[in-house]
């Protein structure tokens, strides 16, 4: 029995039939579509690629293979490849093809002129010639944005070489290589003041050079100086040569050097090395101290328009031979600091913490922390006490966009000072710090908090960026 309509109804049932298994196979333009990713290894999941999902589209279709092609170029496979299938009707697969894994042809950098290439790319663990990994850059990214003269990162570029190996180009922008800066202290008929000036990028280099100068209200100079010779034999060490001189009272100097060798390991920094300090007090002896010092220092952070935003840690020790004309033994000292500095919309949270003293043995006053001033304990002259051993915590809180900020902070430390009793000095105050073009200005008052506003003193400090 045919069909009504005769025998030419079997071929019109079978198109109809055929269009509805071809219309359940086949999904409709902007239907959602599960990804499988398949083929040969590495083969990334969807996630890694940063999509969500796939929809029945041209345009989709298309930034999945994007982003497959650029994920695998990254990885170090620029000649990769990939097939689409639908597996289901609500299944992509995709079956990938890495091809070589190239190595790094060469890197280039851009936008620091007057810098040698050389100290951003020995920061490298992989050459010319070694097969490229991502994680690699990614390290050598993070140690770039802890170099102090680099202000940010601009865009990774990965390039096919001539050779067919990868070009890695990286856009840096400048930061500042050092500063001038003038800095006073005063409070009625006493006025101190201190210069300073920084260079983190000599001759492009790198080598970074310190001198300070600090007077005293009874008419001394306290000067310090430090060089720094970065990457010794070209490998992460470097040479760091400190010399001082301190005047902690009228007709006292204290004089001292110290030699120590540095290892980077990205934000970490270890240190080991030896110094020699001599005091020569009013009495006209001389007293000495030979030691060993070792110390770790970490930073991790990024720069934001409010300024640095991370952490900052620096661990020190030494110990060695004390002597004077009647007395001599072993001496141990420590020091640490830790800076931290955040910030949330307009508003900034942060401060210091600082702790030290003499951990063993017999002391000279000489070579104890002095505590007052705009560094340590604001409100207190700069020699207000000698810290035998101490604490400090100095929290801060600001508001403002940018680095262009207002500020409140309270100082508030516990000292053992040198006749043996324990004093708990406190300040706070207020301030302001600014930016204009290369100039930095900081303008504070801190009182000592027992003695009120009335021993108010002004710190103010100008710098000049280079």
């Amino acid at each position: 029995m045919e069909p009504e309509g005769g025998p030419g109804g079997y071929g019109e049932l079978l198109m109809v039939i055929l269009l509805l298994v071809i219309a359940s196979v086949i999904p409709s333009s902007g239907t959602r579509l599960n990804v499988e990713m398949g083929g040969s290894p590495p083969v990334p999941s969807i996630g890694q690629l940063g999509i969500d999902s796939v929809t029945v589209s041209d345009s989709s279709i298309a930034v999945l293979q994007d982003r497959l092609l650029q994920w695998y170029l990254e990885e170090g496979y620029p000649f990769a490849s990939a097939g689409y299938y639908l597996a289901a009707s609500d299944t992509l697969a995709v079956s990938a093809v890495p091809g070589r894994h190239a190595a790094l042809e060469e890197v280039r950098i851009e936008g620091m002129p007057g810098t040698r290439p050389k100290v951003f790319t020995r920061l490298l663990s992989m050459g010319p010639g070694d097969l490229y990994s991502r994680e690699a850059v990614e390290d050598w990214l993070s140690r770039l944005g802890s170099v102090r003269f680099v202000g940010s990162l601009g865009p990774t570029q990965l390039l096919l070489g001539r050779g067919g190996d990868i070009v890695l180009i990286q856009q840096l922008n400048k930061g500042s290589s050092g500063h001038f800066s003038a800095s006073m202290d005063w409070k009625g008929d006493y006025l101190e003041g201190m210069g300073e000036v920084l260079f983190l990028n000599l001759a492009g280099t790198a080598r970074e050079l310190e001198i300070s100068g600090q007077t005293t209200e009874w008419g001394g100079l306290n000067a310090y100086l430090r060089y720094r010779e970065p990457w010794l034999l070209d490998i992460p060490l470097s040479l760091q040569l400190e010399l001082s001189q301190d005047t902690p009272e009228s007709s006292w100097v204290n004089r001292e050097g110290s030699l120590t060798g540095i290892w980077s390991l990205g934000s970490t920094e270890l240190l080991a090395g030896a110094g020699l300090w001599r005091g020569y007090p009013p009495d006209g002896s001389t007293q000495e101290y030979d030691y060993g010092l070792a110390g770790m220092t970490f930073r991790k952070g990024r720069r934001v328009p409010q300024g640095f935003s991370g952490i900052q840690l620096e661990l020190y020790g030494r110990t060695g031979s004390r002597s004077a004309r009647d007395s001599s033994g072993t001496l141990t000292m420590a020091e640490f600091t830790a800076r931290a500095d955040f910030y949330k919309g307009l508003l900034g949270a942060g401060g210091d913490i600082m702790a030290g003293g003499v951990m063993q043995g017999d002391w000279f006053e000489g070579l104890l922390r002095r505590l007052g001033g705009q560094s340590t304990l604001r409100g207190y002259p700069d020699n207000a006490f000698r810290g035998v051993r101490y604490a400090i915590a100095r929290p801060e809180v600001s508001l403002g966009q940018t680095e262009t900020r207002i500020y409140v902070f309270t100082d508030l430390a516990a000292v053992r000072t040198v006749s043996g009793t324990d004093s708990y000095p406190a300040g706070a105050g207020a301030g302001i710090r600014g930016v204009s073009g290369i100039f930095l200005a900081d303008a504070a008052v801190g009182f000592p908090i027992r003695e009120g506003l009335g021993s108010a003193r002004l710190y103010l400090r100008l710098t000049a960026s280079l």
